[in-house]
């Protein structure tokens, strides 16, 4: 491995960079991107059932709020549940947009990084062969041998430039799938809960 690190060039460095980001990036979005943190299955209803029967308690409602980002919502909504509907409306609006910054944090650097990754191996590529035709002439005459060996030097870095964009671009790809879905089933979770609570604003913004 320090072999084909050292073989590419300086410019490997920052590719490796960009790998150890990708994987870590992609390893914390699974984490928080689980239906268990996001949108845990039949929360409403217990929330519901807690408020029918008069039972949710002002611990309760802080633990609902921080275990997920659909407990999050729906104590928002019975926490505002008294304003006019304008005034919840916003409210709402306000906390889903914190919900969707949450859900995206770190994706856009993910995509960035996939994309700058084969340009800084074929810039890696570029420094290379400008280095390899550099000691070709400062040589008595052409070595086949040695420019060969400076052109494979030099292409290293753009396969692995490539090597760190494609995985990375499929999982920012999936990750905003994966963003967009659980977006939709909270705004129908939470409009669901707002018309069983009797709060009645036109719509959930997301």
């Amino acid at each position: 491995m320090n072999e084909f690190i050292t073989a590419g060039g300086p410019f490997m460095w920052p590719l490796l960079a960009c790998s150890v980001l990708i994987i870590s990036i992609s390893i914390e979005k699974s984490w928080f991107l689980q239906n268990r943190l996001v949108l845990p299955i039949g929360l409403s209803r217990q929330v519901i059932n807690l408020l029918e029967n008069n039972l949710l308690t002002k611990k309760q409602s802080i633990e609902i709020s921080n275990l997920s980002s659909l407990g999050f919502l729906l104590i928002n909504c019975i926490k505002y549940k008294d304003l006019p509907r304008d005034n919840l409306e916003s409210k709402i609006e306000e906390k889903a947009i914190e919900v969707k910054y949450i859900l995206e944090r770190r994706l856009s650097m993910l995509g960035t990084i996939a994309t700058i990754s084969p340009l800084l191996g074929l810039l890696g590529t570029v420094v290379g062969m400008i280095t390899a035709f550099t000691g070709l002439t400062e040589t008595s005459g052409a070595n086949p041998d040695l420019l060969a060996a400076g052109i494979s030097q030099a292409l290293i870095t753009t396969a692995f430039g490539l090597l760190i964009a494609v995985p990375g671009l499929v999982l920012h790809k999936y990750f905003e799938q994966k963003i967009n879905y659980l977006l939709i089933n909270l705004q129908k979770e939470v409009s669901e809960f707002i018309d069983i609570v009797n709060i009645n604003p036109n719509s959930i913004p997301f």
